[in-house]
C-alpha cells in the first residue's frame, strides 16, 4: 500500500457543471435571491472539520479492519508452516533413574550348600542418551511436502488479497454513497426552504383574498412531507456513516469528514479487462493453485511406493550399583551410527487408493478453474454493460438537470406573477429534484461499476490511481 496522500481533493468541476449559470435569473426579487442560492447550495457540503479522501480512509481500513488482521495472521501461519523441516533431522535425549530396596536371600554355591541373605539393599540405575534421525530419501515426498507448504502459503497470501479488495469496494462504496448522501441531504434542506417560503407567499395572499384556504392546505401538506424527507435524508446520512465507520474500524460516532468528489476515469475495454481478469483475478490465482496443490498430494501419495532411507546415529550411558548382584557396580556408555531401510511391501492397496483420491481431487481442481473462469467471465460481461449504460445515462441525466434547471426559473417567474399556481410550481421543483437525484445516481454507479471491474481484473494500481 503506498504511503498516506494528505492532498486535500477541490470540489469536482463536473459536478458543478450541472449547475453552472444558475444566478442569471433576471428577477432579483427575494424568491428569486432564494432559489439561486438554492441552486448554488444543492451540490456544496459545509467544510465543518478536517476531510480525509478516500484513499486515506482505506489506508485506515486495511490497518485496522479486524477481517484483514485476521487474515494477515493466517497468512502468518501458513508462512511459519512453510519451513525446511521435511529435510531436516530428527534429534531426541532420553534419561532415566530407578531406585528400589529389596530383601534378597542367595545361595551362592549348590555344593557347599551356602547361603547369604540381604536385607534392605538399596540398587540403582541410571541411563542416558541422545539419538539422531535422518531421513535421506523418501520417494522424493519431502519435495513434495515442502512444495505443497509454499503453496499453501500463497494461497493464503491470495486469500488475504482477496479480503481486501472486497475490503476497498466496500469502502469505496460508503464513501461514494455518502457524497451522493450529502448532496441528497442538502437538497432537502433547501427544498424544505423553498416550500416554507411558498407557505409563507400563500398565507399573506389569502390574508388579503387572491388565495383560497385550499392552497394554503396543500402548501402545508407540501412543507410537512419536504420536512419528512429531510429527516429521512439525515437519516440515511448518519447510517451510512456508521457503516463506513465500522469497516475502517473507526469511532462509529464519526461524521461529517468524506470529501464530496466523484471523478470518473477515462472509459474501460472489456477486451483489456477480460484479459487481465484471466491473469491477475485473485479468485482465477487461488484455483491455479489449488491444482499445483493437488498435483503435489500426488507426488506426496507416490512416495509411499518407495523405500525409505534413514541415518541413525546416537548416545548412550548406562549405569548400575547392586550390592547384592553377582556384579556390584557396572557402567558403559558411547556412540552408535549407522542406516537404516524399510520398505512398505503390502498394506491392503492404500497407496494406490491415495494416488486414485490425488488423481480425482485433480481434476476436481481442474473443473473448479474452469467453472471460476467462466464466473469471472460473466459477471465482468454483466458489470460492464450496466457500466457503459450508467455513463450513458450520466451524460443524459446532466442534460435533463440542466433542462428542468431552467424549466424551474421560468416556472418561479410565472408564479411571481400569478400566472402559475402552487401545484404547476411543486410539479417542477420535484422535477429538478428528482432529475439532480437521478444524476447523481447515475453518477455514483458509474463510479463504483468502475472501480468494481478494476478490482475484478486484479488492476489494483489503476484503482488506487482512479481514486486519487
Amino acid at each position: 500500500m503506498s504511503a498516506k496522500r494528505h492532498s486535500a481533493q477541490s470540489f469536482d468541476v463536473k459536478l458543478l457543471n450541472m449547475i453552472h449559470n444558475i444566478t442569471r435569473i433576471e428577477s432579483m426579487s427575494r424568491r428569486s435571491k432564494m432559489l439561486s442560492f438554492f441552486f448554488l447550495s444543492l451540490f456544496f457540503s459545509i467544510q465543518a472539520q478536517e476531510k480525509l479522501s478516500l484513499v486515506e480512509l482505506i489506508e485506515i481500513g486495511l490497518e485496522a479492519n479486524p477481517s484483514v488482521q485476521i487474515m494477515q495472521n493466517n497468512s502468518e501461519i501458513a508462512r511459519n508452516n512453510h519451513s525446511y523441516a521435511p529435510f531436516m533431522p530428527s534429534m531426541r535425549a532420553s534419561g532415566r533413574t530407578n531406585v528400589s530396596r529389596t530383601n534378597e536371600e542367595r545361595v551362592l554355591a549348590i555344593e557347599t550348600g551356602a547361603e547369604r541373605e540381604f536385607r534392605n539393599v538399596r540398587s540403582e540405575n541410571i541411563g542416558a542418551g541422545a539419538s539422531l534421525s535422518w531421513r535421506i530419501f523418501d520417494g522424493l515426498g519431502m519435495f513434495a511436502t515442502f512444495d505443497r507448504t509454499g503453496l499453501q502459503y500463497s494461497v493464503s497470501e491470495m486469500q488475504t488479497r482477496r479480503v481486501v479488495e472486497n475490503l476497498v469496494v466496500d469502502i469505496s462504496d460508503q464513501y461514494y454513497r455518502i457524497v451522493v448522501q450529502e448532496h441528497r441531504l442538502e437538497a432537502a434542506r433547501r427544498l424544505m426552504e423553498l416550500s416554507r417560503e411558498r407557505y409563507r407567499i400563500i398565507q399573506e395572499q389569502v390574508n388579503i383574498g387572491t388565495a383560497s384556504g385550499m392552497d394554503l392546505q396543500q402548501a402545508q401538506l407540501d412543507f410537512n412531507a419536504d420536512s419528512s424527507y429531510l429527516v429521512r435524508q439525515d437519516e440515511l446520512l448518519k447510517n451510512s456513516y456508521i457503516r463506513l465507520n465500522r469497516l475502517v474500524n473507526h469511532d462509529l460516532s464519526g461524521s461529517m469528514y468524506v470529501t464530496d468528489t466523484i471523478t470518473l476515469g477515462a472509459p474501460l475495454n472489456r477486451d483489456d479487462l477480460e484479459l487481465m481478469a484471466m491473469e491477475n483475478n485473485s479468485s482465477v490465482l487461488i484455483s491455479l493453485m489449488g491444482i499445483e496443490i493437488s498435483e503435489a498430494d500426488i507426488r506426496i501419495a507416490r512416495s509411499g511406493r518407495y523405500p525409505n532411507l534413514d541415518f541413525v546415529t546416537g548416545y548412550t550411558y548406562n549405569r548400575s550399583e547392586s550390592p547384592a548382584g553377582i556384579a556390584t557396580f557396572n557402567q558403559s556408555h558411547g556412540f552408535n551410527y549407522g542406516f537404516e531401510a524399510s520398505m512398505n511391501i503390502f498394506n491392503g492397496f492404500q497407496v494406490d487408493r491415495n494416488i486414485k483420491n490425488a488423481r480425482i481431487l485433480l481434476k476436481n481442481q481442474e473443473l473448479t478453474l474452469e467453472e471460476v473462469r467462466l464466473q469471472v467471465r460473466s459477471q465482468m460481461q454483466i458489470l460492464y454493460n450496466t457500466y457503459l449504460n450508467n455513463l450513458m445515462m450520466v451524460d443524459f441525466e446532466k442534460q435533463n438537470v440542466e433542462v428542468s434547471r431552467v424549466n424551474l426559473g421560468l416556472a418561479l417567474e410565472r408564479y411571481e406573477l400569478g400566472v402559475l399556481s402552487g401545484l404547476g410550481f411543486r410539479e417542477f421543483q420535484l422535477s429538478y429534484i428528482n432529475a439532480v437525484d437521478r444524476s447523481l445516481d447515475a453518477l455514483y454507479q458509474s463510479k463504483l461499476l468502475e472501480l468494481s471491474l478494476l478490482v475484478l481484473s486484479g488492476q489494483m494500481d489503476e484503482f488506487l490511481n482512479r481514486i486519487q
